[in-house]
């Protein structure tokens, strides 16, 4: 199948930027040349097993992770869940936070597998996404998984370049009865690293970034009450 040849070209290319490889540093380094790791990435050739072992390597990565395609049907879930939408295939969703160091709203994606067990599902995180239609172009990547309950949403992802980043999410209520959730992230920042925690919205429909959003996610006066009354950061807002 072609999409499959492309699906881990795309990841063979975000692998290798995150490790910031060059093209010509990779190919030395899987013994192919450069034109032809140039033809993997852009799926028009198929790789054999043993040279998607020796990329999976050079990458420091599973093979799975190169992989991990699923055919998408149009079958409902029998439980009708309204945020995994299909038994196979991923479901994607959209998820905004606001860097006051940056002054802007970051843009990520959260991609979940469409089969999950006990309410356990794989899930990827892109962070700082430019184009929604090229997602896989992220400045950071995490892998992790996502749980649902009645009332909240919660997932971990640990980053792919960087193991000692962990990152949790907690979201109030469930995409199960909402199209859109307010949660709290937790972490580690970056420039300085430093643990952080702040708000973010998710929705299952790309959202408008506009000051209406950014006053959604930046911290009120009541959250700063909230912070010195209780010494803790707490996330009461509903959608």
């Amino acid at each position: 199948m072609k999409e499959v040849s492309i699906h881990v070209g795309k990841r063979i290319r975000l692998y290798r930027k995150l490790k910031k490889l060059t093209i010509e540093v990779f190919a030395e380094m899987i013994h192919k040349s450069k034109a032809t790791v140039s033809k993997y990435e852009n799926g028009e050739i198929s790789i054999d097993i043993e040279t998607l072992f020796s990329i999976a390597d050079a990458l420091n990565i599973s093979v799975n992770q190169l992989v991990d395609y699923e055919n998408v049907t149009t079958s409902e879930d029998t439980e009708g869940d309204a945020l995994v939408k299909r038994k196979t295939g991923k479901t994607k969703y959209y998820l905004y936070f606001y860097d006051g160091r940056k002054g802007r709203i970051v843009k990520n994606i959260i991609e979940v597998q469409g089969a999950g067990e006990n309410g356990i599902y794989k899930a990827n995180f892109y962070v700082d996404v430019e184009d929604y239609s090229n997602y896989y172009n992220c400045k950071f990547l995490y892998h992790g998984n996502m749980r649902k309950f009645d009332a909240f949403t919660n997932f971990n992802f640990e980053n792919q370049n960087n193991k000692v980043e962990q990152v949790f999410m907690y979201a109030i209520n469930s995409f199960t009865h909402n199209r859109r959730l307010v949660g709290m992230f937790s972490g580690l920042s970056t420039q300085p690293i430093l643990p952080v925690a702040f708000k973010f919205l998710m929705s299952l429909d790309v959202m408008v970034e506009n000051e209406e959003m950014k006053e959604q996610l930046v911290m009120t006066k009541e959250d700063l009450k909230q912070i010195k009354k209780m010494n803790m950061f707490v996330i009461n807002q509903e959608l």
